[in-house]
C-alpha cells in the first residue's frame, strides 16, 4: 500500500523540465542547476567478497538478478533499476542513459565493466529505489580491473544511501574493506549503513555476541561518529528454518525501512526544492521582465534624443559653414552686424575718398551669437557647442539591447506555467504527502 501511495510521487519526480526548454538563452544559463530530480533514491552495496551483496539484491527485488556463489561473480558495477521490461545494457548504454555517471568512467577499464540491469519487480519499493553492486573487496594478489576503491568512493557522491556489507563467516574485518570504510564514514557519514550479513550462520548466540563486538568495536575505532554505531544483523529469511528465525534476530526490515524512509525524505526534499526552484525561475522571469521594461524606457528617451538632437546639431553646423563663407569672402561680419547699418561709410583708399553704402542687414543667429558672446571668437564657440551636441547625440541616442514581443509571450507563459502549473501540483502533492503521513487521506 506504501508503495503505491508513493508512486504518485515518482511520476512527479520523473516528469521532465518542461519549462527549461522555453527559457530564453540566458534564463537557461541562470537555471542549469535547477535540473529534474533524479526519479529514484539510489542504494550504493559496498562489502567483503562473498558479503551477500547479490543475495540482499535478489531478495529485495524477489528476481534472481545477480549470481550468487562463493565465487567473485559481480566484478563490475551494475547498476540494477525497475524497466518496462527485463534487459541488460552494456556499459556505454549505461553511460548515454545516467550521464552524470561519466566521471565514474573516467577511470582506465571501467566502461567495460559497467552494466545495468532492469527488472520488472514491483515489490517493495523497486519502482523508487535504483540499487548499485559492486565488487567484493579482499586482501591478498588479487587484481582488479579497474581501481574499485576510488570507483566506489565515486559512485557514493551519487548515492542516497550506501550499505557496507560485512561476512561473519569468512574475514569479516578486511582490511581493504576497512580502509574504504574509513574514506566513506569521512565523506558521507550520514549516508553510511553497517551490515553484519548471513548472521543466522554466526554460530549460537554467545558466537553471534563476540561477532557483533568485535565489529562494532573496530568500527568505532575507525568511523568518526557522532552518535552510537548501529550494526544490521541480516540474513535471507527465506534460506533460513522456522527455528533459526525463531531465535536469530534479524534487522532485515528494519534495513529495508532505512531505504523507505529515505524514499520519504527523498519526495518532501524534491517538493522542497520544486518550491525553491519556482521561486527562483519567478524571480529571474520578473528580473528580465523589468530589464526589458528599463530597456525600452531607455529606448524611448534616445528616439527622441534623436529626433532633437538634429534640430540643434543642423543649424550649428550651417553656422560654421556660413561663417566660413564669410570669411573666404573678405566680408566683416562684425561691420555687418554694428551700428553702421544703411549708412555711407567714408572710406579712404590711397589718396582717393570713397563714399560706400552698406547695405541694410536681415537680422540673424550671428549678430545674437556676437552680442551675446560680447565679442568672443564666434567659431570657437559654434565648435564647442557642435562637438558637445555630437558628443551628447552618440551618448543620448545609444540604445540597449531588449526583448522581442516572442521573448515577452514566451516569458509571460513561463510564469503562468511556473505559478498555475507546477506550483499546482507541487500544492496537492505536499497536502497528499501530508495526508498520507498522518492516516488521514480517507478524510478528504
Amino acid at each position: 500500500e506504501e508503495s503505491q501511495d508513493l508512486s504518485s510521487h515518482v511520476e512527479f519526480l520523473q516528469q521532465k523540465d518542461s519549462f527549461s526548454q522555453m527559457l530564453p538563452k540566458e534564463l537557461r544559463e541562470h537555471a542549469a542547476s535547477m535540473r529534474p530530480p533524479r526519479d529514484k533514491v539510489t542504494c550504493l552495496l559496498v562489502g567483503n567478497h562473498s558479503a551477500g551483496k547479490s543475495s540482499f539484491v535478489n531478495w529485495y527485488l524477489g528476481e534472481s538478478i545477480q549470481s550468487e556463489s562463493v565465487a567473485m561473480e559481480t566484478a563490475g558495477i551494475t547498476i540494477i533499476r525497475k524497466g518496462k521490461k527485463r534487459t541488460s545494457w552494456k556499459g556505454q548504454q549505461t553511460l548515454t542513459a545516467f550521464p552524470h555517471l561519466a566521471r565514474l568512467c573516467e577511470f582506465p577499464g571501467m566502461l567495460d565493466f559497467l552494466a545495468t540491469e532492469f527488472t520488472t519487480s514491483s515489490t517493495r519499493e523497486a519502482h523508487c529505489v535504483e540499487l548499485i553492486d559492486t565488487p567484493g573487496l579482499t586482501d591478498g594478489t588479487l587484481k582488479y580491473p579497474f581501481a574499485v576503491d576510488d570507483a566506489i568512493m565515486e559512485a557514493a557522491e551519487h548515492a542516497n544511501v550506501v550499505l557496507v556489507f560485512l561476512d561473519p563467516i569468512g574475514k569479516a574485518l578486511v582490511e581493504r574493506t576497512m580502509k574504504l570504510v574509513e574514506r566513506l564514514s569521512k565523506r558521507h557519514v550520514g549516508k553510511v549503513f553497517y551490515c553484519l550479513s548471513k548472521f543466522d550462520t554466526a554460530g549460537d548466540q554467545t558466537d553471534r555476541v563476540n561477532v557483533v563486538s568485535q565489529i562494532v568495536q573496530e568500527l568505532q575505532s575507525r568511523v568518526a561518529s557522532s552518535h552510537a554505531l548501529k550494526l544490521y544483523t541480516i540474513y535471507i529469511p527465506d534460506r533460513a528454518d522456522e527455528a533459526t528465525r525463531k531465535t536469530c534476530p534479524n534487522k532485515i526490515d528494519e534495513l529495508c525501512q532505512v531505504l523507505s524512509n529515505e524514499v520519504q525524505a527523498r519526495v518532501q526534499g524534491v517538493l522542497d526544492q520544486v518550491t525553491k526552484d519556482c521561486r527562483a525561475v519567478n524571480t529571474m522571469v520578473t528580473l528580465k521582465m523589468d530589464a526589458h521594461r528599463r530597456a525600452v524606457r531607455h529606448n524611448r528617451f534616445a528616439s527622441a534624443w534623436g529626433l532633437l538632437l538634429p534640430l540643434v546639431i543642423v543649424p550649428l553646423l550651417a553656422a560654421m559653414v556660413y561663417w566660413a563663407l564669410l570669411n573666404v569672402g573678405g566680408v566683416d561680419a562684425l561691420l555687418v552686424c554694428d551700428d553702421q547699418h544703411g549708412r555711407k561709410v567714408q572710406l579712404i583708399r590711397g589718396d582717393t575718398t570713397v563714399w560706400e553704402e552698406r547695405l541694410e542687414p536681415t537680422w540673424n543667429i550671428f549678430c545674437f551669437a556676437l552680442t551675446w558672446f560680447g565679442g568672443t571668437p564666434l567659431m570657437s564657440v559654434l565648435l564647442g557647442a557642435l562637438s558637445a551636441s555630437v558628443f551628447a547625440y552618440f551618448v543620448l541616442t545609444r540604445r540597449v539591447p531588449q526583448l522581442t514581443a516572442a521573448d515577452m509571450r514566451a516569458l509571460k507563459r513561463i510564469r503562468e506555467h511556473v505559478e498555475m502549473d507546477i506550483a499546482a501540483k507541487q500544492k496537492a502533492l505536499v497536502k497528499r504527502l501530508k495526508r498520507h503521513a498522518m492516516g488521514d487521506e480517507d478524510d478528504y
